[in-house]
């Protein structure tokens, strides 16, 4: 190696550290504060009073299907249409159906000529006792998928179970249809069947009991409150956002509804109690009802977890983990670390 390379390969090396010196960025542990804005969890009275949007639904609801799979060869009514009990709402395509029929049935004819000389030549004591039972359960086998060919024939159509309206059609003409695949949903338009569904949060759900007396207001009749009761609490939630259903019945059934009104059902919880809330901004980790703060305790930040229940506008309810007069870091929260040293913007 020469002179001239030795100098080259130096000049290098001492650029290199040079450079990693000039992007080395180091913070000394708690050297630096961060100016940060600060609040109080707002405290407000819980009067045991809870609501949540309904909507009117009819007890009786269908979802009929084909028996069978295959193609759909007509459908005769769409959504909004009234229909009546045992009317024809659809029909596959009978192609396959009526093939496997027919060759049921030249099956079980071919069984039954097999048992016809199979007693003939018993009786000539060519054939066995034995071969005659064989024969004769052959026949019975056919017959029996003829019956089940049959009965699926019968239900290759769709027909309404109930007297209502189609609110959904999910199937169509020339689509594939699977067994027990619904067609259609019809609500119920007997009067006698009204109720109301609504959901919600976990916190609010257990403490509604069966029973427990309700007033629906409908947006439509904004004057008029109807008295309803607790009737049934779902033990799922099944809702994107994690309400809870609960379905109320009317104490006296009405005569002028429709499925599908909406207002808001209205309960009297019996314990009294003080909600905090916080700005949605002081979170600095969501999941679910898992959400983490920054709290203030002697000029330092120190992360605290707690659990959140439903959204209040620009902020979020606090059901667990805070107490009334814990200082959450608002503005700057996300740019801290635990045990960070702060300043606060009074």
């Amino acid at each position: 190696m020469n002179k001239y390379t030795i100098v080259i390969l130096s000049a290098i090396t001492f650029w290199q550290c040079k450079s990693e010196e000039g992007t080395t960025k180091t913070r000394p542990a708690n050297s630096d504060t961060t100016v940060v804005e600060v609040t109080l969890p707002l405290v407000a009275e819980n009067n045991g009073k809870i609501s949540a949007i309904a909507a009117v639904i009819n007890g009786a609801e269908a979802k009929p299907s084909f028996k069978t799979g295959g193609v759909i060869a007509k459908t005769m009514v769409s959504e909004g249409q009234n229909v009546k009990k045992g009317q024809l709402l659809a029909r596959l395509n009978l192609a396959e159906i009526d093939a496997q029929l027919s060759q049921a049935n030249a099956a079980a004819n071919k069984a039954e000529r097999d048992l016809t000389r199979a007693r003939r030549l018993l009786a000539d004591s060519v054939a066995t006792l034995e071969q005659v039972q064989n024969a004769s359960t052959a026949l019975e086998v056919a017959k029996k998928t003829v019956d089940i060919l049959n009965f699926n024939k019968q239900y290759s159509e769709v027909r309404s179970p109930i007297n209502g309206r189609v609110v959904k059609q999910i199937l169509h003409e020339g689509e594939m249809a699977g067994p027990g695949m619904p067609v259609y949903v019809i609500i119920g338009t007997n009067n006698n069947d009204w109720k109301a569904k609504a959901g919600f949060i976990d916190k609010d759900w257990i403490q509604i009991k069966n029973g427990q007396s309700a007033s629906l207001i409908l947006d439509a009749q904004p004057d008029k409150s109807y008295d309803m009761y607790v009737y049934e609490k779902s033990i799922i939630a099944g809702n994107a956002n994690g309400l809870v259903d609960i379905e109320f019945k009317f104490k006296n059934q009405p005569s002028d509804l429709a499925a599908g009104l909406l207002g808001k059902i209205h309960l009297q919880l019996t314990n009294a109690s003080k909600e905090l809330s916080l700005p949605i901004e002081s979170l600095t980790r969501s999941n679910g009802n898992n959400s983490f703060v920054f709290i203030h305790q002697n000029g330092k930040v120190k992360e605290q977890a707690i659990t959140t229940g439903q959204l209040l506008g620009s902020r979020v309810q606090v059901i667990s983990g805070l107490k009334a007069d814990d200082e959450v870091v608002t503005t700057g929260a996300m740019y801290l670390e635990d045990g960070d040293a702060i300043k606060i913007n009074r």
